[in-house]
């Protein structure tokens, strides 16, 4: 017909832009307003009257009064823009629609009646229009003449909305085009997943063991077949993990960055799945809390790119973050590109491979340093324990420093440790440095007056840990702490010690140039495990009264080393033997202090114990 070999000349002369409206006729033009359909006929003519007296007039009229056509396009909104400021009107040249993101930042597209026009000239057309902004259509598909497609830009889909009725095409028709918010719905059927495997295959690099999914929605294949397959579809993201799963399970690096991420709960089976995995990038994405990284927490991840996601905007310094993903990859040494410094953690990979057992004391030379702790330990909290502490000026260098700090922790009342307070160096407590140098006791005289001030105290010899950190003939270094009350407070609450010793040998003995007593309440667990001790230390091998079925004798367990220094001086200070032969009672017993004890005072009361014992 006439009509179609217009329409054909059109598309023979290329793809030129066409504002011309179409004219079927020459003849003279009537004006004619025709009302179609009777549902509110009276309102649409009522609204449409006062539009044209008003336009007649030279009056600005809202268009959107009463029109139904508009009413779609404002959907309710009309206050909240009103609000904003938004209140150009659609009916005037300047004015625009703005478009509301995405809560799944993707859009459709729908041309009426573009089912008409080949696909290729179509969406020139459209490119053309909105340029210099981004165009790229994916799935395009043609349903009832009208033709749909998918986009991801939100800036792309305004400029979309905007065009309506504004292009006009080689027939002289103007384009009806409607944008609005879309959740896709992905069927993974045959043919798709082919296609997937096809698309990871090829981006996949054996060299280096290196999967690249960035912007994998975009990829060739997918729009070369108009197959809409977004990654942050939860069953897409599975069927990508399968696939990795049945193919290249030894994957290294994985590059998921561009895609749209919102959640990764629906990654959780990589932890099983890719338990190789080394790298991952998931930046450039809608990742909104550092949360979402829990999901893969069981990843031993070395890098991890996370930067562009609105998660990293959060945090108020480096380091915050740096901690965040540390605590979910301990590992990662390089994070959004940036080397970080070496984590420090235990790096066991052999199941097999057991950190020793904790040990209650440390002796850094047990077979030298061993006697010669015990020897110090021992006069010194028997001369500190005692009524007069007089005789500790023999035990420091003429010298030497003291340092005393005392802290509560939150809740305790200050009236518990009153009496150490007011001498109390604590660094936090005590901005001022002349302060601070004030209370740093210099010299064995203001030393031992400074010990004298302190509440009379009782040690619990049971309850000490030892830990001789350095031992060499010129420098020793000890640190003791345990658990003591005060004689003269009934009441007195247990409180905890620490000591920290430093030690120069002088002449035939030893003197301390450098002490740090730290004091604080004892907590409930402490005072427990102190119990616990005393209960290993008296444990004896117990034998049933009256008739038994059985002859064997339970024998008592030996108790480790820093147990049996914590009985050998228990015994010392008991006794008042000297630390060799309360040593050489308890093993002559099978370190039994019951029985030790026992032998004790039944050799005492013989006369049977020779002087050297009582020497110190």
């Amino acid at each position: 017909s006439k009509h179609g070999r217009e329409r054909s000349k059109y598309y023979n002369k290329g793809f030129e832009h066409d504002d011309r409206t179409m004219v079927p006729h020459e003849s003279t033009r009537r004006v004619s307003f025709k009302n179609h359909g009777r549902r509110n006929k009276h309102n649409r003519q009522r609204g449409w009257d006062s539009k044209i007296r008003a336009l007649l007039q030279d009056d600005d009229v809202e268009m959107n009064s009463n029109s139904r056509s508009n009413e779609r396009y404002n959907n309710g909104n009309i206050s909240r823009n009103q609000r904003r400021g938004f209140h150009q009107r659609l009916d005037r040249p300047g004015g625009r629609r703005f478009l509301s993101e995405s809560p799944s930042f993707w859009y459709k597209v729908t041309i009426r009646y573009g089912g008409r026009y080949e696909k290729d000239y179509l969406l020139k057309l459209l490119g053309n229009y909105i340029k210099p902004v981004p165009f790229i259509p994916i799935g395009y598909k043609v349903s009832n003449h009208d033709a749909t497609f998918t986009i991801e830009d939100h800036a792309a889909a305004e400029e979309l909305l905007n065009a309506d009725k504004r292009i006009t095409v080689n027939d002289g028709f103007k384009i009806n085009i409607q944008v609005r918010s879309f959740n896709p719905l992905v069927e993974i059927g045959t043919k798709i997943t082919e296609i997937m495997t096809k698309v990871m295959s090829s981006r996949y690099n054996p060299y280096t063991k290196a999967l690249d999914l960035s912007k994998f929605h975009l990829d060739p294949n997918f729009l070369s077949e108009n197959v809409f397959c977004p990654l942050n579809k939860e069953n897409v993201m599975l069927a990508v993990i399968g696939i990795i799963h049945e193919s290249i399970p030894d994957l290294v690096a994985l590059d998921l960055s561009n895609n749209k991420l919102i959640s990764l709960n629906c990654m959780k089976s990589m932890t099983e799945k890719v338990a190789n995995l080394k790298i991952l990038h998931i930046g450039q994405n809608k990742i909104r809390d550092i949360k979402q990284l829990d999901a893969l927490k069981g990843l031993n991840l070395e890098e991890l790119v996370v930067d562009g996601n609105s998660m990293c905007d959060k945090f108020t310094s480096k380091d915050e973050y740096i901690r965040a993903v540390r605590q979910r990859f301990p590992k990662v040494i390089k994070l959004d590109y940036v080397e970080l410094p070496p984590p420090i953690l235990f790096d066991v990979e052999d199941e097999d491979c057991k950190l020793p057992p904790s040990q209650a004391s440390f002796m850094c030379d047990a077979e030298r340093g061993a006697s010669v702790v015990r020897a110090f330990l021992e006069q010194y909290y028997q001369i500190y324990d005692s009524d007069s502490r007089d005789a500790l000026i023999q035990a420091y260098h003429d010298n030497a420093q003291f340092s005393l700090d005392c802290y509560l922790l939150p809740g305790q009342h200050s009236s518990t440790c009153s009496s150490y307070l007011s001498d109390s160096r604590n660094l936090f407590r005590i901005p001022s440095i002349e302060r601070r140098m004030k209370l740093l006791k210099v010299g064995k005289n203001k030393i031992v007056d400074t010990l004298k001030s302190l509440p009379r105290t009782q040690h619990d010899p049971t309850s000490f840990v030892v830990d001789l950190v350095l031992f060499t003939p010129v420098l020793i270094e000890l640190n003791v702490c345990g658990l003591f009350k005060e004689k003269d407070k009934v009441d007195s609450a247990m409180k905890y010690f620490n000591r920290l010793f430093v030690i120069v040998p002088v002449g035939s003995g030893f003197c301390i140039v450098n002490e740090m007593l730290t004091i604080m309440l004892a907590t409930p667990e402490q005072v427990k495990k102190v119990a616990k001790l005393k209960e290993v230390a008296a444990a004896t091998a117990v034998i049933p009264a009256g008739p038994t079925t059985s002859t064997a004798v339970a024998l008592p367990v030996e108790p480790d080393l820093a147990t049996k220094h914590q009985m050998v001086a228990t015994l010392s200070l008991k006794s008042g033997m000297n630390l060799v032969w309360s040593e050489k009672c308890l093993t002559e017993t099978n370190w039994n202090f019951d029985q030790a004890l026992s032998a004790f005072l039944q050799l005492q009361k013989a006369g049977s114990i020779p002087a050297e014992a009582f020497q110190k």
